[in-house]
This record gives C-alpha cells, structure tokens and sequence, in this order.
C-alpha cells in the first residue's frame, strides 16, 4: 500500500541545505574576515590565549623601541667619553711640559691657565651628558629605567643606565710634574688613576651597549614566534577554508538538485491519486 511519505525526503534534504548554508556563510565571513573565531562561542579558549600572546607581542615590540632609544643614548656616552681621554691626554702633555726646569713664571702660568681650563671642560662634559633631561653620568637606575617588555631576563623588566661620575683635578698639580689628579699631591696615581677610571666606564658603557643588543636580539627573535603562533591561533587558514567552501558550494548545488527530485516525488503521487 502507498502511503504519503515523499515529503519527508524533502524536509530531509532542506535540514541538510539550510545547515550547509550556515557553514557556508561562516567559510565566506573567515575568508572575508580573515579571522577563525567569528561567534562568541567558536575557539573561545585558543582566542583567550591568542590574544594574551598578542598583549604580549605589543610589549616586545615597545621594548625593542625603547632599546633602540637606549642604544643611541649610550652612543652619544661613548663620544662624550672619548672626549675625556683626550683631556686626559692633554693632561699628560701638560704634565711632562710642566715639568721643564727652563720653565718661565709666564710659561707655568700659561700651563696652569690651560690646565684650569680643561678641568673645567672635564666636568662639563659630565654634567651635560644628559638624555632627555637624565644624567647618565652620576645619574640612578632608578631614574634612567629602560623598560624592555616582558620576557627579556631584566629584573623587573627594565634596565638601570647609569655611569659612575670620574673625579676631577687640580691644575697646579697637572702643571707640577706631580700627577696628582684625584690623588695625593706629590704622588704617581693621580692621572693614571684618572684614566683607569673614565676607562672603566668606556667599559661599562660598551657591557650595556652589548647587553642591550643581545637581548634586543632576543626579543626579535621571540617577538617573531609569537606572531607565528598568535597567527596560527587566530587567523584563518585560507586554503583550508577556502576548500570548505567549494565543497558547501558543491553539496549546496547537489542538495537543490536531490530537492528538485524529492519534489518530483510528490508530483508523482498526486499523479498517481488524480488517476
């Protein structure tokens, strides 16, 4: 006996129609969007840690900035550096021309003068190494923080730059054969203890230079990780989808077809009824 049950091959067919419709849209809105979670409720967990790892990218990418700010700050330190040693050099000159026994009073006087002078210039040149307003020279961690981002094995994130202050001298004892800057009058330490002590801080300033380097070397390194990953966790894959989509397009075509049949079906029923 026939009975009328063609119509649920129809509702069958439709169920499957509107659900690979709905798939459908969402394979055109990640290929338009460019994103894998496009509702509330899709990937919710691979999102959350997606987008920690993008906060984190964002401080990397700052770090790297502020480093390279710092860079060029202990760049403008090793050139004011450098123009100590060559005051200290003047020193010594002074130093061996001051000891001449054919030495006028004018010619001491004239030593003395020059002497006073470049003293001065040696302290200036401390005191106006300054970047943006902070001393580097004398200056604390605290004031001159660098912050590096997170993850680049500073405490507390950042990095003090600073440089110990260098002493400065006398100008009789410069003229006098004595070398006794930032010493004892009459000694041998004076200038040489000068020198090693501007020398330290051409070495401490190149340490900081490096350090700054390898870690921002780090940090590009890591930030261009995170970016894999983040993109991996978020971004959609475009052949992957793209491949879903033909497919929805090719079973959205079929099902109009087997929906055009299921119809057809029911035709010949009521067909068969009219008869």
């Amino acid at each position: 006996m026939t009975s009328i049950t063609a119509g649920g091959a129809f509702y069958r067919i439709q169920n499957a129609l509107e659900a690979n419709s709905r798939d459908v849209s969402a394979s055109m809105q990640r290929l338009a969007t460019g994103e894998q979670n496009i509702s509330a409720g899709e990937n919710v967990s691979t999102r959350a840690i997606a987008i920690g790892i993008k906060g984190e990218l964002a401080s990397l990418k700052v770090g790297m900035q502020n480093g390279s700010e710092a860079l060029n700050a202990i760049e403008m330190v090793t050139n004011d550096i450098k123009i100590l040693n060559d005051i200290i050099i003047r020193f010594e000159e002074l130093n061996a021309l001051g000891s001449n026994g054919l030495n006028s009073a004018a010619d001491t006087a004239a030593l003395t003068a020059e002497a006073n002078a470049l003293i001065t210039e040696f302290a200036a040149v401390q005191t106006r190494s300054l970047w943006k307003g902070e001393k580097i020279f004398g200056g604390t961690g605290a004031d001159n923080k660098i912050g590096m981002g997170r993850n680049n094995g500073f405490a507390g994130g950042s990095l003090g730059l600073t440089l110990a202050a260098v002493g400065t001298a006398d100008a009789t004892d410069v003229v006098g054969s004595k070398m006794a800057i930032g010493g004892a009058a009459g000694t041998d330490e004076g200038i040489e203890a000068l020198k090693i002590a501007v020398d330290a801080q051409q070495v401490a300033a190149g340490a900081m230079y490096n350090q700054i380097s390898n870690t921002m070397e780090h940090l590009t390194n890591l930030s261009a990780t995170y970016s894999l990953d983040m993109g991996k966790k978020l971004d959609v894959d475009f052949a992957g989808e793209t491949t879903n989509l033909a497919k929805g397009q090719i079973l959205a075509q079929a099902g109009t077809a087997m929906l055009a049949q299921a119809n057809a079906q029911g035709q010949s029923l009521l067909a068969l009824i009219q008869s």
